[in-house]
C-alpha cells in the first residue's frame, strides 16, 4: 500500500513538471504535499527522492527539493559523457551477446510500442540500454552508464512527451540488433551513435524553440 501511495505522488509531481505546471525552480514542500495528499510527509519524501534520481528534482542541502532547470549546457555535457562511453561499452558487448540477449531486447521494443504512459517510457529505453551495454565487461563505464541513464529518465520522457509522438521511433533500435546478430559490430555501434547524436539534437532544437 506505501509503494502505491508514493508511486502515485511521485506520478503526479512528474506529470505537473512535464506539463509545467510545476516550473523550473519551484520549491516542493513536503508539508504542503502532505496535506494535498492528506499522508504524512514519509511517503512524499520517498516520492520526492524518486524524482531526485530521475533527474526532475535536486535537492538542496537545508532548503529541500526544487524543479531541476536543465539547460542547453547541461545537455551538451551529458550527450558528451554518452559519446565517449558508449562506443567502448557497445564494442566489449556485442560479441558477448546471447540468443538471450537479443530475446530480451525484441520484448523490451514490443512494450515500448505498446507503451502509452509517460511515465513509463524513460523506464524502458532504460531497460534497453542496460540489454544491449549488460554484458560488457567494462565494470566502472557500466555503473557511469547506468547512473547517466537513470539521472535523465526526465529528459527521456521530456522528448517523447515534447514531440507528441503516439509511439517512439525504434527503427535505430531494430536497425542494430539486426547489424549485430550479423556479426557487424561497428555497423551497429555507428548506427546507435548516430541515434543518439540525432536524439541530443532534437530535445536541443525543441528547448530552443520553447
Amino acid at each position: 500500500m506505501k509503494d502505491t501511495i508514493v508511486n502515485k505522488i511521485a506520478a503526479y509531481i512528474r506529470k505537473e513538471i512535464i506539463l509545467g505546471n510545476f516550473k523550473p525552480g519551484d520549491h516542493l514542500k513536503e508539508t504542503k504535499l502532505a496535506q494535498f495528499f492528506n499522508i504524512s510527509r514519509v511517503p512524499v519524501r520517498e516520492a520526492l527522492r524518486i524524482l531526485h534520481s530521475e533527474g526532475y528534482l535536486e535537492m538542496l542541502p537545508n532548503k529541500g527539493s526544487f524543479v531541476k532547470r536543465i539547460s542547453l549546457e547541461y545537455i551538451h555535457e551529458i550527450s558528451k559523457i554518452y559519446l565517449f562511453i558508449s562506443p567502448e561499452l557497445l564494442r566489449n558487448a556485442i560479441p558477448r551477446y546471447r540468443q538471450s540477449t537479443y530475446k530480451k531486447a525484441n520484448k523490451i521494443i514490443g512494450q515500448i510500442e505498446n507503451c502509452r504512459d509517460l511515465n513509463k517510457m524513460g523506464y524502458l529505453l532504460w531497460d534497453f540500454a542496460k540489454t544491449i551495454y549488460g554484458p560488457s565487461t567494462l565494470k566502472f563505464m557500466l555503473a557511469l552508464m547506468d547512473d547517466l541513464y537513470m539521472h535523465n529518465i526526465r529528459i527521456l520522457n521530456d522528448l517523447y512527451d515534447m514531440k507528441h509522438q503516439k509511439t517512439y521511433d525504434l527503427t535505430p533500435h531494430k536497425k542494430f540488433l539486426g547489424l549485430c546478430k550479423q556479426k557487424k559490430t561497428e555497423e551497429a555501434v555507428s548506427v546507435w551513435m548516430d541515434y543518439v547524436k540525432k536524439l541530443t539534437k532534437d530535445f536541443i532544437n525543441i528547448k530552443i524553440t520553447q
